[in-house]
């Protein structure tokens, strides 16, 4: 396991904020939003929302998809750089924090599918019935799962690690 750095963690995490503020600002004017669409298991329930959205809407999810690549990229770095250089891990947790550290990057690898089925429909004709819908949205939800499980974890041990640095300060 990698010594901590606190610089490299600083950096990795000011680059995943910065990038999720770029998606969230391409993708906020989405009505239903994004989320909506992304777990949309049915064909027809995935383009009601892309008509609902209109040409305009489509336009701007088409516009952030390059955007998005490169995004699972730095969230899947992120992840790994937070999980073995931040110090939230001790030694005794190495274990641990492999297991963590992998759980973006295998999140990227399911929202790298997601884009590339989101690509392939989008280039096909509109309202067809694909297998890539559902798919998509299995990508999707465990994509959402890996991630929430990655921030429920590193919340869990940085409220561990401050309840040690208060204790050792009273």
């Amino acid at each position: 396991m990698a010594r901590t750095s606190l610089p490299v963690a600083g950096f990795a995490t000011l680059s995943y904020v910065v990038s999720q503020f770029h998606i969230g600002y391409l993708l906020y004017q989405l009505r239903p939003n994004i989320l909506v669409l992304q777990l949309s298991f049915h064909p027809a329930r995935y383009w009601a929302v892309l008509s609902q959205w209109g040409e305009a809407g489509l336009r701007n999810y088409r516009a952030h998809l390059p955007w998005d690549f490169a995004h699972l990229f730095i969230y899947a770095a992120f992840g790994y750089v937070l999980a073995t250089r931040a110090g939230l891990f001790d030694e005794p947790a190495s274990r641990a924090a492999r297991r963590t550290a992998w759980l973006l990057p295998l999140a990227a690898l399911f929202d790298l599918v997601e884009n590339l089925l989101q690509v392939h429909l989008l280039g096909g004709p509109f309202g067809a019935q694909s297998l890539a819908i559902p798919v998509s949205a299995g990508c999707s939800a465990v994509k959402w799962a890996l991630a929430a499980g990655f921030a429920l974890i590193v919340a869990w041990r940085v409220l561990r690690k401050s309840a040690r640095i208060g204790l050792l300060s009273q």
